[in-house]
């Protein structure tokens, strides 16, 4: 990295300090107005007749387990499944779980979130273990081509941070007491990796029935 790149990284690391100490201190006041990015967290069509809601926290092994299960329900829904991701930070256990959900939502301002998303999972076992993640969160934006300014006036704006405290709120609401926590169709609440393949398809597949549509056929076999 070049000398503008590490003090372009140090100025954003003091800017996240600020910003969040500020947040912290502060609460901005009518944060149901800052909700997160509209339809850019989410994969699949606004009509679906089965929503699954993730809180997840991305320095959590538990929630780089669960990729593999949501994406094979997506695969094997797709139309029928709306996917939607909210941030749920432990920031006491996790260093860097709440800048990571700042990089991320500002990687959405810019249209890139589910990229910057699939980054920070994939190499989760090493920035999490670092005792500065920030140059890593950048290098991912570069390499994503984010614009630079936008990045840094939206790691800047409080806002970012509101967002994404807010959906830590709507997590607290909702009872959410580790990640990743999935609720499917607001109701049924599924904690963990391992409970999402014990049981997903099939509370999948009961909503579907209960919407009146019909489940996917499974691929036939050619001999």
């Amino acid at each position: 990295m070049d000398v503008r790149g590490r003090y372009w990284v140090v100025g954003i690391g003091l800017i996240l300090f600020l910003v969040g100490l500020v947040t912290s201190v502060k609460w901005i006041r009518g944060n149901q107005a800052f909700a997160s990015i509209e339809n850019v967290k989410v994969k699949g069509p606004k009509d679906a007749p089965v929503h699954l809601v993730i809180y997840s926290d991305f320095q959590c092994p538990a929630c780089l387990a669960a990729i593999a299960p949501v994406e094979e329900l997506r695969k094997e829904f797709a139309d029928l499944l709306r996917i939607e991701f909210r941030y749920y930070p432990l920031e006491r256990p996790h260093r860097w779980a709440l800048i990571a959900a700042a990089f991320a939502e500002c990687a959405a301002e810019q249209g890139r979130f589910w990229e910057f998303h699939d980054k920070l999972f994939q190499e989760q076992p090493i920035w999490s273990k670092s005792e500065d993640a920030i140059p890593f969160f950048a290098r991912y934006s570069n390499n994503l081509n984010l614009d630079r300014r936008k990045l840094e006036a939206c790691l800047a704006n409080p806002k970012t941070m509101a967002r994404v405290r807010l959906e830590h709120s709507m997590g607290d609401r909702a009872k959410v007491q580790s990640t990743p926590t999935f609720f499917i169709n607001d109701g049924r609440i599924l904690v963990g990796a391992l409970q999402l393949n014990l049981e997903g398809k099939r509370i999948i597949l009961e909503e579907l029935r209960k919407s009146g549509k019909e489940p996917p056929k499974p691929a036939s076999s050619v001999p």
